[in-house]
């Protein structure tokens, strides 16, 4: 105790930070760069962004002259999206090998709301003594608390959870990313409870058209809310779309 006290105080401007870029281009531009260390990401919308998450576990590998972190990455998985096909793909297109990718994922999988609480509240500090991770993903992390019903119980963990993932990641200057599929019932509220919304430096929701991701930023510390587009892969310009698509009130002269 004697030792923490005498510990001089550093400010927060002189706590190091990194930045890894995101494997996805829009994005890197979205947020001016990349992923900074010390900051929570939770990103919200339709199904798109899993893939999102695991070109972002792949690109942690690349060195730090490539944009990446050099590191494993940890996965907390409660939404059941891994799958090998995208990581031997996105490996593919960083010219990285598959098998050696997947070495450097570690993956813990919950299948309830109280597994999920115990590996994150009673297991992170393990993980990370074992693995030298820069990128902490936890897919899913609430959804299983909302889809379980929210009681006080829960509420609570979630709130614990929430300033755990918070302390953790400042601690251990890393980058987390958090993601949520539940969809949102008000407008003005995120599905994941005030907390951990509050909690997660930055929002970033993806959202879907038939020709475009688009991905929005709509809380940052430092950067303002914005938009940016990718074009899908695929898109076919010249399918035949009804008319008022393009009116969008049902008009059609």
């Amino acid at each position: 105790m004697i030792e923490l006290l005498l510990t001089p105080f550093q400010t927060a401007d002189k706590v190091q930070r990194v930045m890894c870029k995101t494997g996805t281009p829009t994005l890197d531009s979205l947020l001016d760069g990349g992923f900074e260390t010390g900051l929570v990401y939770l990103f919200y919308g339709c199904g798109r962004l899993h893939a999102d998450l695991l070109r972002a576990a792949v690109h942690a590998q690349l060195p730090l002259t490539h944009g990446g972190f050099s590191s494993p990455s940890i996965l907390i998985d409660s939404s059941n999206m891994v799958d090998i096909v995208k990581l031997r793909d996105f490996s593919f297109q960083l010219g990285l090998e598959p098998e050696s990718v997947m070495d450097m994922i570690y993956i813990s999988r919950a299948f309830n709301s109280t597994q999920t609480y115990d590996l994150v509240i009673n297991h992170l500090d393990e993980f990370i003594e074992r693995i030298p991770a820069k990128l902490l993903i936890l897919p899913g992390l609430v959804d299983l608390f909302i889809n379980e019903g929210l009681d006080a119980e829960r509420t609570k963990q979630m709130t614990h959870l929430a300033a755990r993932i918070n302390a953790f990641t400042l601690g251990h200057n890393l980058v987390t990313l958090i993601s949520t599929r539940v969809k949102n019932t008000h407008s003005k509220h995120l599905p994941v409870g005030k907390t951990l919304a509050s909690s997660a430096q930055v929002h970033i929701h993806v959202d879907e058209t038939p020709m475009r991701t688009v991905y929005s930023l709509t809380k940052h510390p430092s950067l303002p809310n914005r938009t940016e587009s990718l074009v899908r892969r695929g898109s076919a310009f010249g399918v035949t779309l009804p008319l008022d698509y393009y009116f969008g009130n049902g008009s059609s002269t």
